[in-house]
């Protein structure tokens, strides 16, 4: 579900219902492989109901990336316990990002395939440029304590990033089993790759 209330605490139960939809088909299908009529469809509703609550496809697919872009950041960006050095940070960041992938699989998926669509507007692409800033901020720490060697943060956000949707892609297609273990194999293989030592 695309709302984290329960369907009986939502406002709009059709603008949540489209939004649902279109995370189905959008994550499946991609952007320019989905019409508006199929969302309307998907979500049970009248083709104009899609044109009530969006302006067209792009608006539905930038909300959508907005509020699953928005969730992810609250997540994985939210403050860490004090004090703490750069490998018990980084293995914080990674926790709450595989866990995110793990019960947020298809919202992965769906930023992974979108997060560089050309008609993701300026708000949307916003939201990524935050997560850069706490990268940045992360790297520019560990570095000073010795932690990491000197690597561009978006390296990092790249390695981190690729990493959790693509367990999230693997476990989908029935590959692997995306488990605790899995993650946590996964976080060591990562530190390993920036650590400095």
């Amino acid at each position: 579900m695309i709302e984290i209330l329960d369907r009986d605490e939502r406002v709009d139960d059709k603008r949540a219902r489209l939004l649902d939809a279109a995370l189905d088909l959008f994550e499946t299908r991609g952007f320019d492989g989905v019409a508006v009529p199929e969302i309307a469809a998907a979500a049970g509703v009248a083709v104009g109901t899609v044109y009530r609550y969006f302006a067209g496809k792009e608006a539905l697919v930038n909300a959508l990336y907005r509020h699953w872009k928005g969730v992810y950041n609250a997540t994985i960006l939210g403050p860490l316990p004090p004090g703490l050095e750069a490998r018990d940070m980084f293995t914080t960041y990674w926790q709450r990002m595989a866990q995110f992938a793990r019960i947020h699989a298809k919202a992965t998926r769906f930023m992974d395939l979108h997060h560089h669509g050309a008609y993701l507007d300026e708000e949307s692409r916003a939201l990524s440029r935050t997560y850069r800033e706490v990268a940045e901020g992360f790297i520019a720490g560990a570095r000073a304590q010795g932690a990491i060697r000197d690597i561009d943060p978006i390296m990092v956000v790249a390695l981190m990033w690729g990493a959790a949707a693509g367990l999230a892609k693997f476990a989908a297609s029935g590959a692997l089993e995306f488990n605790a273990a899995m993650a946590a194999n996964m976080e060591e293989a990562l530190w390993r790759a920036i650590a400095n030592d």
